[in-house]
């Protein structure tokens, strides 16, 4: 019996001893094991530090299960320095689509060489332009500079009157004015025509009374005779 009653003590000794480590024994703090501090300075030295150390699970049994890990990542400075991307602002949503203008033609292609025969081609059209040039001046006659001032006389033999600017000359039809080489074909009410003897085949000039032309001889000198009376 004395037996029985010392065996129920021990089991309850146990039971106890159990309970409390299962309950109550992992609230106390548990110190770090001194090999694993000393492994952490040497890693210092060397310059990467390890990851903290796991510590076990609260409530779970004595190393039973493993406890959960948090993975520390290294931190890149490099990265922080560097610039974000540039933004280009997109299209308008409330306007109208404007296409880019088309780009400008490409540039004509430069002529060819000219060959022989345009070569001779064109000397040939520059000696003909030369020589109906040199024509028509020689079957020009000169500008004719004076002034036709009006006509006096009877109507049967009118006399036309013409003025350089320096002298009047007083011309019947079909007479010669004096220092020209012009004569007076025909003498009409308000006009003279006047003809170029020399080119016989040039048209004949009409003259309008008037002031004296542009690069008549005399034209703008003061003093200068005007129309004789009627």
């Amino acid at each position: 019996m004395n037996r029985q009653k010392v065996l129920l003590g021990i089991l309850a000794v146990l039971l106890l001893i159990v309970a409390w480590i299962y309950l109550g024994g992992d609230d106390e703090p548990t110190a770090a094991p001194g090999p694993a501090i000393a492994r952490s300075h040497g890693a210092d030295e060397e310059g990467a530090a390890p990851p903290p150390a796991a510590l076990p699970a609260r409530g779970s049994r004595g190393g039973d299960a493993a406890a959960p890990t948090r993975e520390v990542k290294n931190l890149h400075l490099a990265q922080l320095d560097q610039v974000s991307g540039s933004y280009s602002v997109g299209r308008d949503p409330w306007r109208f689509y404007e296409p880019p203008p088309p780009p400008p033609p490409p540039p004509p292609p430069p002529p060819p060489p000219p060959t022989k025969e345009d070569l001779e081609r064109q000397r040939q059209l520059e000696e003909e332009r030369r020589r109906q040039e040199a024509y028509r001046l020689a079957h020009t006659p000169p500008p004719f500079t004076m002034s036709y001032l009006g006509t006096f006389g009877p109507a049967s033999r009118q006399i036309a009157v013409f003025s350089d600017g320096k002298a009047i000359y007083n011309v019947r039809e079909g007479e010669r004015i004096a220092g020209s080489g012009f004569v007076v074909s025909h003498i009409g009410y308000e006009s003279a025509d006047v003809v170029f003897p020399a080119l016989p085949e040039a048209p004949s000039q009409r003259v309008a009374p008037g002031a004296p032309k542009p690069g008549a001889p005399g034209v703008g000198v003061p003093g200068a005779p005007g129309v004789p009376p009627r």
